[in-house]
């Protein structure tokens, strides 16, 4: 019993942690395992995801919020553009466009039929004109609760007045 607490427990703490390496860690380090540990460690980047609130009895307002995405969760959406497919609080999906953050559809399919249908100077203008517009509005920036209840989903509407009735424009 006495050999329990003879453990050197500052030397245990700083090996779990990575501050202390033993000497088997040490022996290996090739390219090829530094890459497989980098992969493994993936860390998620903070991205402003956005869409524009059109409504025929109030201003338009840039609804905003920040969401975890894993770089490699990313999808091709086509040659040079890129999208993450997120899941809704109530179930559904929408894509963003990974380089403005801007919700682009509520469908991986409808997203890429559109984009079919565009040549390439068509999406990025429309991308770039969409970005444009977002920068220039005041923006309203919700929790994710808040966003995700703010645009329409699955055919319910909802007064955004009342997610933040202290905007007023």
């Amino acid at each position: 019993m006495s050999k329990f607490f003879n453990i050197d427990f500052g030397s245990a703490l700083k090996r779990m942690f990575g501050s202390e390496k033993s000497t088997e860690h040490m022996a290996d380090t090739s390219p090829h395992v530094d890459k497989q540990n980098a992969a493994e460690v993936e860390v998620p980047v903070f991205l402003t995801i956005w869409t524009i609130e059109r409504s025929r009895t109030a201003p338009s307002r840039a609804l905003c919020t920040e969401i975890e995405v894993y770089p490699s969760a990313a999808t091709a959406l086509c040659e040079d553009l890129t999208g993450y497919v997120v899941g809704t609080p109530n179930g559904e999906t929408v894509v963003i466009e990974a380089r403005t953050g801007g919700l682009v559809g509520h469908s991986l399919e409808v997203v890429l039929d559109g984009i079919r249908e565009m040549s390439k100077a068509q999406l990025n203008s429309q991308l770039d004109t969409a970005r444009k517009e977002f920068n220039r509005m005041k923006k309203v920036e919700m929790t994710n609760d808040e966003f995700w209840r703010a645009i329409k989903m699955g055919g319910e509407e909802m007064d955004a007045t009342q997610i933040n009735p202290e905007y007023h424009e």
